[in-house]
């Protein structure tokens, strides 16, 4: 594998698909997470497992577990007791029998069980495991010291309200550990796509409690990854200040290329709430060189400092259970 603008950077072998040891920061924490779409059959998925082993009064799981589709959208926003049936020694439990991550014959596999929803999906990667994120700053000592986002192919079976779907599309997954703590964003932007393995992008934009904006990203094309010089990143924010309809997403390699995508939302935005920042994440399109792909564009704006539950969206949802089409 091949870097461009940043030469060296260590590919990682499997053990960075499993979980770590923990550190002793009380807000230390490992998460694994899958955003996906399938164009053909209409349906998407936003998927997170978080241990969080230092919280005080024991340690917690958060899950998010939130499945798009033509039926409707269901949605389960979790913080829970972490079992030790949580620990997994090829993944992670979800703080209950409903969603766990595993690494198997080298996919990254999802399994969900609920009454609403039920599904096995699978990601294969489209390139070696390499860390790409800044490590100096406060984004790399606060919240993202160790951090993968590698796109992939999704594949898998689906099954809402008794309709069952075989996925074929597409992904990007992420797993991060190391310190978190969600009070040190002001805002963030994290765009992240695919088109397939031709062409992949990652673009984060992230100001910090200490008033310090920084912006970043590269492309992936058949394995090899070439980082930004400069990553303008323009969300289009509702009325409600915390929905965004997409966005726009400028890039400019250091070798000159410049790349303008435009990210069209394909469905709801999916609101998360965690540790008082409101994270909302909107599955959109996207194309590049003509060909269509899939994007999850994610925000939070955390001015307030958790200080209100966001309870009404333009077009987003943030409460628990199926929300019919």
């Amino acid at each position: 594998m091949s870097t461009v603008g940043n030469p060296g950077l260590q590919v990682h072998g499997n053990e960075a698909h499993l979980r770590q040891l923990p550190g002793s920061q009380e807000h230390w924490q490992d998460s694994v997470v899958l955003v996906w779409w399938d164009a053909a059959n209409a349906v998407g998925g936003l998927h997170r497992i978080g241990h969080e082993p230092n919280v005080k009064g024991g340690g917690q799981v958060a899950q998010w577990t939130c499945i798009v589709s033509p039926q409707g959208i269901y949605k389960a926003t979790r913080y829970q007791p972490l079992r030790e049936a949580d620990r997994l020694p090829d993944g992670f439990g979800g703080g209950d029998d409903g969603c766990r991550y595993q690494f198997r014959g080298g996919r990254h596999i999802w399994t969900i069980d609920t009454d609403e929803v039920s599904a096995v999906l699978g990601q294969t990667d489209f390139h070696d495991t390499i860390d790409c994120y800044p490590k100096k700053g406060s984004l790399a000592d606060d919240f993202a010291p160790a951090h993968f986002d590698i796109p992939g192919a999704v594949a898998g079976t689906l099954k809402v309200k008794g309709r069952e779907y075989q996925v074929n599309g597409l992904g990007v997954r992420d797993h991060g550990w190391g310190p978190r703590d969600w009070n040190s964003i002001l805002s963030h932007r994290w765009v992240a796509g695919t088109i397939g393995a031709d062409f992949g992008f990652i673009v984060v934009s992230f100001h910090s409690v200490d008033d310090v904006i920084a912006s970043f990203g590269w492309i992936s094309r058949a394995g090899k990854i070439t980082f930004a010089k400069k990553v303008d990143i323009l969300s289009y924010i509702e009325a409600d200040a915390a929905t965004n309809r997409g966005g726009h997403v400028h890039i400019e390699l250091t070798d000159g290329e410049v790349i303008e995508l435009e990210c069209t939302p394909v469905a709801k935005g999916l609101a998360s709430y965690h540790h008082g920042v409101c994270c909302m994440d909107v599955l959109c399109k996207f194309s590049y060189q003509g060909v269509e792909g899939f994007c999850d564009f994610e925000s939070t704006s955390n001015i307030q400092h958790g200080k209100r539950r966001p309870g009404k969206f333009t077009n987003a949802v943030i409460e628990d259970g199926f929300h019919p089409a």
